[in-house]
């Protein structure tokens, strides 16, 4: 494994180059917007792609095999007004834990993947919920893919 770390902020000009020669993205952005960025480049590139969002005492996480399962596009629609969101430390510790255990999973083959199902984590009454998530056939991710699968 190589990590280099990129100085750069994520944009529409730059996103394929940066992804470029990847094996894999593990999302851990702090706007949806990039997230979107990085949904389309995974679908686009064929990429797996873990997806991992913190809000507070909220984190959520999925995995998206790009052409196989439902896309962060199918999920989100929209954009949330821009603000300024509270992180509480131990979140995103919880939801990297859990991303880290799908890409080892993934690497090694092992397991089951959080593919299509969206695991919600409630650290205030630290409960898990795991929701159902299905292929939008409309998606503008996602859904050429399915239509041509």
């Amino acid at each position: 494994m190589k990590i280099e770390a990129i100085e750069e902020i994520i944009t529409e000009d730059n996103i394929h180059q940066l992804v470029n020669g990847f094996d894999l993205i593990v999302d851990a952005m702090d706007n949806l917007p990039t997230r979107y960025l990085l949904n389309k480049v995974a679908i686009d590139k064929n990429i797996p792609f873990f997806h991992g969002a913190v809000y507070g005492f909220e984190g959520r996480v999925m995995t998206i095999i790009p052409g196989k399962t439902a896309c962060l596009r199918c999920i989100y629609q929209g954009l949330p007004p821009e603000e300024k969101f509270p992180v509480i430390g131990v979140t995103p510790a919880v939801i990297g834990c859990i991303q880290a255990t799908e890409v080892i999973k993934y690497i090694v083959g092992i397991g089951k993947l959080l593919t299509n199902r969206l695991l919600v984590y409630d650290g205030f009454n630290l409960k898990f919920t795991e929701l159902v998530v299905k292929t939008d056939p409309n998606c503008e991710h996602c859904g050429h893919l399915m239509k041509e699968g």
